[in-house]
């Protein structure tokens, strides 16, 4: 599944590949960080740098992202009712 994730404070965002279902690697974290915000000491966004509501591309499934042990990302979806 390729998802995009946003800043809406610094207008950026990226596009990833989750791997394993819906997880994202501890790389495609840090890489999501740098192209969200890279601003060193910033605090405006979450786990992966997004900040803001995250959906799946076809705005089906709000997505919610959970850190994981060893540095990477779970995502998690909730459908729209």
């Amino acid at each position: 599944m390729t998802i995009t994730l946003k800043n809406d404070f610094h207008h950026t965002q990226i596009g990833l590949k989750s791997r394993h279902g819906h997880r994202l690697s501890p790389g495609q974290v840090a890489k999501a960080r740098k192209a969200l915000c890279g601003i060193d000491g910033c605090t405006c966004g979450g786990w992966c740098g997004e900040r803001g509501p995250q959906w799946t591309s076809d705005h089906r499934a709000r997505i919610t992202i959970e850190p994981t042990e060893d540095g990477g990302a779970d995502l998690v979806l909730e459908a729209r009712a």
